[in-house]
């Protein structure tokens, strides 16, 4: 991409907080963040940083301004007691205002990486969001729940990405993940469905529930938690294989 906004292609950049500042209610500032990310690769990439103080300049002021502050604000009354594990019942909008904040959240964590790792998401997924301002129909999102780190040992703020294709290539299936506190969401894009046809949910389990597109109301915290050890391979499956059904 070049040095135009990631979404529209607009001008002037301004300065996006990857997390946003008003999240130190939720978060405890004496756990620092660590994150990585995975390509299709061999090769891995990890940056520490604290958590709010990530910034990226890649976006213009009016999606900056307009769009993407949306998004904020849809998940600002509810995201403080998933992060902290407290009771919440998500309904079909909060699950949805969820699922986008996630999306646009891990896409602005890809924008700290070198070019090369940043392909792992290809230019057609940033437009497309911009767009609709939603993950789209060739991609499902889960809800999981984790423990709250009890110090710095396990990282507060942790995202992964694992790209599918061809190395050199943009890719066109990857699996996102984003775990803050007690909350994970798991976004999986694969190639696009078909015209008529779509992506066959996940089963859900006791730590794990289908978050996009929305089915049913989520009662939170999850009855059972995530182990942290098993978010690796969690979030960065063999393959991706995901069955199709006709609408």
């Amino acid at each position: 991409m070049g040095k135009g906004c990631v979404f529209c292609g607009g001008t002037p950049l301004t300065k996006e907080h990857v997390l946003p500042r008003w999240l130190k209610v939720a978060l405890d500032p004496t756990v620092r963040r660590h994150r990585y990310i995975a390509l299709s690769g061999d090769v891995t990439r990890q940056h520490v940083a604290p958590p709010l103080n990530e910034q990226v300049k890649v976006v213009c002021s009016g999606c900056n301004s307009g769009w993407m502050n949306q998004l904020e604000e849809d998940v600002r009354s509810f995201l403080p007691d998933l992060i902290r594990g407290k009771p919440h019942d998500l309904d079909l909008e909060a699950q949805k205002a969820l699922g986008s904040w996630s999306l646009k959240t891990m896409l602005m964590y890809l924008q700290t990486h070198p070019a090369e790792a940043r392909r792992v998401v290809p230019e057609e997924d940033f437009g497309r969001f911009h767009q609709t301002h939603q993950p789209s129909a060739s991609m499902l999102g889960r809800l999981g729940f984790m423990n709250y780190p009890p110090d710095d040992s396990i990282p507060l703020a942790d995202t992964l990405f694992q790209g599918y294709g061809t190395p050199g290539t943009d890719h066109v299936a990857w699996v996102g993940t984003l775990k803050v506190g007690c909350m994970l969401v798991q976004i999986i894009r694969v190639p696009d469905v078909a015209e008529g046809y779509r992506l066959t949910p996940y089963e859900p389990l006791p730590s794990l529930r289908q978050l996009w597109p929305p089915a049913e109301p989520i009662g939170w915290p999850l009855p059972a938690a995530i182990p942290y050890e098993a978010m690796t391979g969690l979030a960065a499956p063999d393959g991706l294989d995901l069955p199709v059904t006709p609408v």
